[in-house]
């Protein structure tokens, strides 16, 4: 009974250990979430109801690429976007943008609010500078801000917003062509 007991302390133990590497955000939190749109944006997930069977295995194939660092553990990778900003508001903090390759699942990272300056903000901080020392410029080059693939997992939430757990300590996921 007590090697039960002692493996059962260890598998919550492990996934303490486990659960402390992620940094965990809700899914489809918009860009605006103060109703005077003060970060707006215009994003082309490039739908793909109309394309052809051939478009949808590429998207396909690209999705599963994705995925296959992750070695079966149910990881995969997801792109978090930093917007450039004009000259003397670098300091202005605003939203980042999530999502994995097939585009099924994406949300807004918030900077914490000027109340919360003194508690946990949530990760944002720690991803942004991992953007900011390590991240590739965004297609527009460096004036359209900065990007970087971070490995993460999904936890479907019946009763609410499904949950992105992104990986802050494996450090990035290989660069992608998405």
């Amino acid at each position: 009974a007590g090697v039960k007991i002692a493996a059962s302390h260890l598998t919550c133990l492990h996934e303490k250990q486990d659960l402390e590497k992620y940094t965990h955000f809700f899914a489809d939190v918009p860009a605006d979430r103060s109703g005077s749109r003060p970060h707006q944006a215009l994003i082309n997930f490039n739908d793909n109801r109309n394309a052809t069977k051939w478009d949808r295995k590429k998207i396909s194939k690209a999705d599963s690429k994705s995925r296959s660092k992750g070695e079966g553990d149910g990881r995969e990778i997801f792109k978090i976007q930093l917007a450039a900003l004009p000259a003397g508001m670098e300091e202005v903090l605003t939203p980042m943008l999530l999502y994995n390759s097939a585009r099924t699942t994406k949300t807004f990272i918030h900077p914490p609010s000027p109340s919360d300056k003194d508690q946990d903000d949530g990760g944002y901080f720690t991803i942004k500078a991992m953007i900011t020392e390590s991240g590739t410029s965004g297609a527009l080059g460096a004036t359209g801000g900065q990007k970087s693939y971070f490995w993460g997992r999904v936890t479907e939430n019946k009763t609410g917003p499904n949950i992105i757990s992104i990986d802050i300590k494996a450090g990035l996921a290989p660069t992608q062509s998405w």
